[in-house]
């Protein structure tokens, strides 16, 4: 039987890719190609390998297995199908995070050199004018509360993001990760999973964040860093796809049996 997002379901989710045949060897090229992750295009084969993983759960209706790595193209072209759906529903959020972050900067420092001339000119060099002074401060709190606006409605998309992509699996089309109407009804059908799927998700990127800061931090294991980012980050990535996907078919089903 397949798993769903039960205590069951959650633990074959989480050790999937410490099973199966020459599961070592599969994380093992899963790791180098999201170690060289900032040339952009391995990270899409890592993406696609998630898209199979999504595939094999919700198109086959089978548990979370570690696929082969073969078929380059299909998994170039899956890779950019996710990597582009979830990108844009997460462009707004870092529009706003990079935008405000760089406006209150900018006014800071427009105010900051707008002070130049006036202290140039007063009698007293040491007294800073207060209005470019008071200019600069809110300019930067300005974009500070942008950038937070920003990091906020990221954790908003981040309840559309499974839903959307479990669709554009289903339906092996890009287009519909963006047709509301269709998943819609999925995350309404399994809200308590999709939750659960969440929650999940953000703990095991914390447990990362949290690992990475104490390996920054420790001088003699600090250049280990690089590795354990590409292990962790992987396995984090997959899991974290494949329980978006097991939330995705329950909702199918629930649908199903309600109808």
């Amino acid at each position: 039987m397949a798993s769903t997002v039960s205590l069951d379901g959650v633990k074959k989710a989480v050790f999937f890719p410490f099973q199966g045949k020459s599961w070592g060897v599969k994380i093992l090229i899963g790791v180098a190609l999201f170690f060289a992750n900032f040339l952009v295009v391995p990270l899409l084969f890592v993406m696609g390998y998630s898209a199979q993983v999504m595939k094999r759960i919700i198109v086959k209706d089978e548990d979370p297995e570690m696929p082969e790595w073969n078929d380059w193209g299909t998994l170039l072209l899956d890779g950019l199908k996710l990597y582009g759906a979830v990108l844009i529903y997460e462009l707004p959020s870092l529009i706003l995070i990079i935008g405000g972050y760089f406006l209150g900067m900018a006014l800071n420092i427009g105010f900051s050199l707008a002070t130049v001339p006036i202290m140039a000119n007063s009698s007293d060099p040491s007294a800073v004018p207060i209005l470019p002074f008071f200019g600069g401060m809110a300019g930067m709190f300005g974009g500070m509360a942008v950038a937070m606006f920003g990091i906020v409605l990221s954790f908003v998309s981040m309840v559309f993001i499974p839903p959307a992509v479990g669709n554009m699996i289903a339906k092996g089309e890009f287009s519909a990760a963006f047709r509301v109407r269709e998943w819609w009804p999925v995350m309404k059908a399994n809200v308590s999973g999709y939750v659960l799927t969440i929650v999940i998700a953000m703990g095991l990127f914390s447990v990362m964040y949290i690992l990475i800061m104490v390996l920054y931090m420790t001088i003699v294991l600090c250049f280990l860093l690089p590795v354990v980012l590409g292990i962790v980050g992987f396995i984090t990535s997959t899991i974290t796809y494949a329980l978006y996907a097991i939330a995705y078919r329950d909702g199918v089903h629930k649908l199903a049996a309600a109808a």
